[in-house]
């Protein structure tokens, strides 16, 4: 049984017939540039986990960091963490849970044509692709300052235009019958995180600035800058994850998600509240330390919207009939990270856990996404055991990185997990080299209820000539 704003678009009495919904998502534009940042996620995934093996293998000997640092082999190993952590957050996790699904499923999932500024969209892209590229060159003892300052800046730019663009599109580019009440989970999720995007990168951007115009220890103050940005960082992973696990559980178990309403009110609650967390320690404490109540007020903000979405996934999973899958199980493992964070939580010092968890937690989120959608963005049918293999490995990995700090169990789960991420790189080179076969348009069966499931797989120009 559909959900309200499924059964509106799904067909019959809807206002939007098969053939005009394929007609007006035909242009196609959204779809290369969601397939653009997907691309530059899986690169910069692969540089951030070669660092993170790197460093916790300890394959950087201290003459070899002393030699790239130019003498200064503890400041390259700290630039090295760095520039992992903006790997795998800045131009990994966002990019694909937000520029990538979001750009290839909202226009299909709101029957819109394209984004509102497919020019614009291309110009982000181009602009987050070229501050990856600085992120990479401030590796350098040299230019570390300048491009590192330079990077985050043009990030701001690229990811502020994208989400006015997201916005912009769900607002006034979807069909004319569909409420905003009436869109999916996935679809409120990202037009959320665009707008707390549009909250939080100005400000972010101010206070790169600042550190510009201040001068002083650019390292020590950028530092400070990104650790206060942790905070609404957590929320805009936990956005487009919760929407896009909310939608493989949809499918998988087969029945609607379960208080669906309560789910966006509570996405609604964590973007606002999340886009709230640091800018009152930026303006009022100074980046400084906050007391013990206003910490767990901030830690309230996120933590209980995403105990009401577990509860809503658990409802729905204990009512339907759970059909076991790739997408289903990377989306199980996101829920247990999300239930991790908050055990961890709760201990003394375990905020560092937290965002641990909540960073694995996008990064099952994503790859749920990937083996949900390839299909129908490739019309190709991805090796099943090889995905499997990515799956356990990825489990496994990541199990033993967060109970384990150091020592050989760590080192052993960061090996794990890079040995993951190749297998993901084969996986998806194996995919790319198959030919096109026969992939029926709605290949997940009855569970999959929303519009672009009516479309067929791959999803492209040919569409419209049909319609």
């Amino acid at each position: 049984m559909p959900t309200i704003g499924q059964d509106r678009i799904d067909g019959a009495g809807a206002g939007l017939p098969m053939g005009d919904a394929g007609s007006r998502a035909g242009s196609g534009g959204h779809r290369n540039v969601g397939t653009l940042y997907l691309s530059l996620a899986v690169v910069a995934g692969i540089v951030g986990g070669m660092l993170a093996v790197a460093l916790q293998a300890g394959l950087l000997p201290h003459g070899v960091l002393a030699r790239w640092g130019g003498g200064d082999a503890a400041g390259m190993w700290e630039r090295i963490a760095t520039r992992h952590g903006m790997m795998m957050v800045f131009f990994c996790a966002l990019p694909a849970l937000f520029g990538g699904f979001g750009n290839w499923f909202v226009p299909l999932l709101t029957g819109a044509r394209d984004m509102a500024f497919p020019r614009l969209n291309t110009l982000c892209w181009l602009a987050v692709a070229g501050s990856f590229v600085l992120a990479l060159l401030g590796l350098s003892v040299v230019t570390a300052p300048a491009m590192s300052i330079a990077a985050l800046l043009l990030w701001c730019v690229g990811m502020l235009g994208a989400a006015i663009n997201m916005v912009a599109s769900v607002l006034n580019m979807r069909a004319p019958d569909m409420r905003l009440r009436d869109m999916p989970v996935f679809v409120w999720a990202q037009v959320l995180t665009a707008m707390m995007l549009v909250m939080v990168v100005p400000v972010l951007a101010g206070a790169l600035t600042r550190i510009v115009l201040d001068g002083g220890d650019v390292f020590a103050h950028l530092d400070t800058v990104l650790r206060a940005f942790a905070g609404p960082e957590m929320a805009l992973l936990l956005l487009p994850s919760i929407g896009i696990v909310s939608q493989v559980m949809e499918t998988f178990c087969g029945v609607p998600l379960l208080g669906r309403m309560q789910v966006i009110a509570a996405l609604v609650v964590m973007s606002v509240g999340g886009g709230a967390v640091w800018t009152h320690d930026l303006f009022n404490g100074g980046l400084g330390t906050s007391d013990g109540y206003h910490a767990a007020a901030e830690l309230l903000v996120i933590l209980a919207p995403v105990v009401m979405v577990l509860g809503a996934w658990g409802a729905t999973a204990l009512t339907g009939h759970v059909r076991p899958s790739l997408p289903m199980g990377w989306a199980v493992g996101c829920a247990v990270l999300l239930v991790a964070g908050g055990v961890m939580s709760l201990l003394p010092g375990g905020m560092g856990d937290v965002h641990a968890a909540t960073v694995f937690a996008a990064v099952f989120a994503t790859f749920a996404g990937f083996y949900y959608w390839v299909g129908k963005m490739s019309g190709r049918v991805v090796p099943r055991m090889a995905g499997l293999v990515h799956l356990v490995l990825m489990v496994t990995g990541t199990a033993m990185s967060l109970s384990v700090h150091q020592g050989a169990p760590a080192i052993a789960g960061a090996v794990l997990m890079g040995a993951s991420i190749l297998v993901f790189a084969g996986v998806v080179v194996v995919t790319c080299m198959r030919g096109r076969g026969h992939i029926a348009a709605n290949y997940w069966g009855m569970g999959a209820r929303t519009l672009e499931w009516t479309l067929p797989s791959p999803v492209g120009m040919d569409r419209v000539n049909r319609a």
